[in-house]
């Protein structure tokens, strides 16, 4: 048998594997006695993409990951999550320079909970802890000390305010965030007003993050406060969600003072409308200063790396989005980006089927136009599938 041919078998094996351990845990919870609960739940997941490369060669990649989470609860005010990943990657990709870089590029975490198990020319095998917190929680406070998503701000593409743990509106996986070792302090004042204080642990101050957040309701509208310390800069920001007429109308903007560079200002404002039909459309306008030089762009690498959702090459852009049913199972959803200075664009249709059993199958492309140097023209194209399996 070939190297290749190893490789589809141990891949098929560790998929099994991952499947086995799932339907060993499809009993929820798998350990209650008086007020201590243990839950257990994850996911089994098969991803492919197929792509040219900067250089026109094939760019395929293809990536089993199995997700597992173990929830406690140990009465009314304790509880705990530890999850764990176990990746395997294989393909073209693998021998991608510009792939390799980025993947070793990973956002900052206090401890190095990761490990590549096999590291050859034809699979990556890695392990890593996705969460791992402790929580108190009473009527007035909730605490959390640990690997922790720590999330401000709810604009769909672009959030200014999201400064923890920020995101490229081009990701397939939005909702797959590494987290913040640190701690967090929610403290509510009443029913519809809170102040939350964060934490993200660094080896010395410039390397840690810190952030006071105030959330209240003025009428009809969510306010937003925030004023921040990320590595060496800071950051005030304000938002406001809301409705007007029957859609939702959001806002965020910061304004961020470096450390050893010119301030700057990013601001988001959007409308989100749903119709009976299940037809949902969203437009959202995205406003940077704090822009990148064209000397950083000679790494795409590096510049991918870092595509969190905040960072971008020019200024001024317009993103719509629009989902519907197509039947009670399948969904059809789709993204245009526009570079408003430049003239580049993305589309990124996709389908969802929403199979029996907590089984979900989805497939769609991403498409990108322009000139070089911009922030949509110097992207390939490609295609991906997904199928997912929760438990």
């Amino acid at each position: 048998m070939t190297r290749s041919g190893d490789f589809l078998r141990v891949l098929s094996g560790s998929a099994l594997l991952f499947g086995l351990f799932a339907f060993s845990a499809l009993t929820k919870p798998i350990y209650s006695k008086d007020d201590f609960r243990i839950d257990f739940s994850g996911y089994l997941q098969e991803q492919a993409l197929h792509s040219p490369d900067f250089f026109g060669a094939s760019f395929d990649l293809s990536q089993t990951r199995w997700r597992s989470a173990l929830d406690f609860n140990f009465g009314k005010a304790l509880s705990a999550e530890l999850s764990q990943t176990l990746e395997a990657s294989a393909g073209s990709a693998l021998d991608n320079p510009f792939y390799v870089l980025s993947s070793e590029m990973k956002p900052p975490t206090y401890f190095k909970w990761d490990k590549r198990l096999i590291d050859d020319e034809e699979m990556w095998l890695e392990f890593s802890i996705y969460r791992a917190w402790l929580a108190y929680e009473n009527d007035r406070i909730k605490a959390i000390i640990g690997r922790q998503r720590i999330a401000f701000g709810s604009a769909y593409f672009y959030s200014p305010m999201d400064i923890f743990n920020p995101i490229s509106p081009l990701s397939l996986e939005p909702l797959e965030r590494v987290g913040v070792d640190g701690a967090s302090l929610e403290i509510d004042f009443n029913p519809t007003s809170y102040l939350t204080l964060a934490y993200g642990a660094g080896e010395i101050l410039d390397q840690s993050r810190f952030a006071t957040y105030f959330k209240t309701t003025v009428k009809s509208y969510d306010l937003h406060f925030l004023a921040a310390r990320i590595f060496t800069d800071y950051i005030l920001g304000f938002a406001f969600s809301g409705y007007l007429k029957e859609g939702g109308l959001y806002g965020e903007a910061t304004y961020t003072m470096p450390e050893d560079q010119d301030n700057f200002f990013r601001g988001t404002i959007g409308y989100q409308y749903s119709f009976k039909n299940s037809l949902v459309l969203t437009a959202e306008y995205y406003h940077n200063d704090g822009v990148i030089s064209g000397l950083e762009m000679t790494n795409p690498a590096s510049f991918l790396s870092t595509q969190n959702g905040l960072i971008t090459i020019n200024r001024n852009f317009l993103a719509l989005s629009t989902g519907f049913d197509l039947t009670p199972l399948i969904r059809f959803s789709s993204a245009v980006m526009y570079d408003l200075d430049a003239g580049s664009f993305f589309i990124g249709p996709s389908f969802t089927y929403s199979a029996p059993h907590s089984i979900t199958a989805s497939a769609g492309t991403q498409l990108f136009d322009g000139s070089k140097n911009t922030d949509f023209g110097f992207l390939p194209n490609f295609l991906w599938a997904r199928i997912r399996w929760d438990y």
